[in-house]
């Protein structure tokens, strides 16, 4: 387990379509220093606000995960927190120029792929987290969170689609970075056909194309194929690890996803931050542990970084 913080090595500059908006948007990563932890920064405003990651300033909505202060907001940021909490990293200033989070090719790839090349950075300090020490759950409606104490971080999802190519699947999964690389980081968000043309009628959907996302009708895929035959069920658990990243620190525990979506997991995240006999704020270290331990250097970086 990861028991010092982690920033980035080296700027990371990335540029995509909105598909809320429909504008050009670029992202730049900054490495920030320790005990900062995740900050958005709306660089296209006047004064360009500030939006740290927390509880506060996160809404589950039906299709995205929202940053908002109140004033200010950015969609779609579950893939990019997604790919930072899976990778580990404590510590980044995220400058967006531009109302949402590029969504790419619907998957965190991009952001893994980027993130990796420019390299990463132990910093000494310890590494916070959100540990769950008692069972604690949340149901709304069919939707279930279930959390239990365990050691590292453990997610498990359950989906049922009446569609031919998904039905009922499940995925359990311990995460560290190889995992998450290996098994979930790829996988693609998917609509419907008929969702998705309603939405771009509404003109909630100026942006977007089949390279987005899988898109499905009523038999079957419209776009491509699968990169796995449950590519649904990871990128539900893609979404859950990118929402529960909500307070910028790492979870500790187990966590079980059924039925559920943005909404219901940061409902449940927010209530059980509320219940202080279920849940605890610690680091991996005990405190002696910094005087006489030195981080690794930062791996090697790539030099177009």
């Amino acid at each position: 387990m990861q028991r010092f913080q982690q920033t980035l090595a080296a700027i990371v500059d990335l540029e995509g379509e909105g598909v809320f908006s429909g504008q050009r948007v670029r992202v730049v990563l900054e490495p920030a220093e320790t005990d900062a932890g995740v900050v958005f920064v709306r660089e296209d405003l006047p004064g360009a606000p500030r939006i740290a990651l927390r509880p506060e300033n996160v809404l589950g909505t039906e299709g995205a995960t929202v940053l908002s202060d109140g004033r200010h907001s950015i969609y779609m940021v579950e893939h990019l927190l997604s790919a930072l909490h899976g990778l580990g990293i404590d510590n980044v200033v995220i400058r967006v120029w531009g109302p949402e989070i590029p969504l790419f090719d619907g998957s965190a790839e991009i952001f893994v792929r980027e993130i990796l090349a420019c390299g990463l950075k132990l910093q000494p300090a310890a590494k916070r987290f959100v540990e769950i020490i008692r069972s604690f759950e949340v149901r709304n409606g069919v939707g279930r969170i279930l959390f239990r104490p365990a050691e590292g971080l453990t997610i498990s999802v359950r989906i049922a689609f009446q569609h031919p190519l998904i039905g009922e699947q499940e995925i359990s999964l311990r995460v560290n970075p190889i995992s998450y690389q290996r098994e979930i980081a790829f996988a693609r968000t998917f609509g419907f056909k008929e969702d998705l043309l309603r939405r771009k009628e509404k003109g909630l959907l100026k942006g977007g194309s089949l390279a987005n996302a899988i898109v499905l009708d009523e038999k079957g895929l419209l776009n491509g194929s699968l990169r796995v035959q449950d590519e649904f069920v990871r990128h539900k658990a893609l979404d859950l690890l990118g929402d529960l990243f909500v307070t910028g620190w790492a979870l500790k525990g187990e966590v079980r996803a059924e039925l559920s979506g943005h909404k219901l997991h940061i409902e449940a995240v927010k209530n059980l931050l509320t219940a202080p006999e279920a849940v605890r704020f610690s680091d991996g270290l005990p405190a002696v542990a910094l005087f006489f331990l030195t981080p690794p250097r930062a791996r090697a970086i790539n030099p177009r970084c």
